[in-house]
Formats: structure tokens, sequence, C-alpha cells
């Protein structure tokens, strides 16, 4: 099943910050969710100019262990 862009914004944005890195000069983090029932994504997010986290880009992982 394909999902929306907006949902997967959405649901990378409502669970993001238990990603952020810890150390505050990282730039980039990266991580994988899955929405069920078994739709995996992996988001990748930087910092802009203002220091706000901001989605760059996302893509469907195909690899499901």
């Amino acid at each position: 099943m394909k999902h929306s862009k907006e949902l997967i914004e959405a649901t990378a944005n409502a669970i993001k910050d238990h990603f952020i890195p810890k150390d505050e000069a990282e730039n980039f983090f990266s991580f994988c969710f899955t929405i069920p029932p078994s739709s995996n994504y992996r988001v990748n997010y930087a910092k802009n100019e203002k220091a706000t986290w901001v989605l760059l880009s996302f893509e469907e992982d195909k690899e499901t262990s």
C-alpha cells in the first residue's frame, strides 16, 4: 500500500524528537519507521538556518526483515 507524502511526513514529524542527536553540532540524522501493517520508510532530516529540524527526504524501505 502506498501512503501519501503528507501521512509519511506527519508520522515522521510526530516521532522525530526521539531520534534527534544529542550532540548539538550534528546537522543531519535519519531513522526508519513502519506504518502498519508493513510499510517501512527511511526519513532524512537536516537543520535549517534557524536550527530547526526539517524533513529533507524519505524513501520506502523495500528490505523488510
